[in-house]
């Protein structure tokens, strides 16, 4: 197994398992821009939030993309 260390707790795990918690971690921050964008049609952003969010997801969804290929 392959690990690697986390050094800031000294903890130790291995790299599926770092995978995974990144790949949640950008799933659900990606899941709250979109929610923020969709609960009342973006209309409470202001509108370089709006750009930010699409752009933001535009990234993530890159991203996962690439996360998801190589596992």
């Amino acid at each position: 197994m392959i690990t690697t260390d986390i050094t800031l707790t000294g903890m130790k795990i291995d790299w599926d398992t770092a995978d995974r918690i990144t790949t949640l971690n950008l799933t659900r921050y990606r899941n709250d821009l979109q929610d923020h964008l969709d609960q009342v049609n973006g209309q409470y952003l202001h509108p370089n939030d709006e750009v930010h969010n699409r752009a933001m997801i535009q990234a993530i969804d890159f991203v996962l993309k690439d996360f998801s290929n190589g596992n």
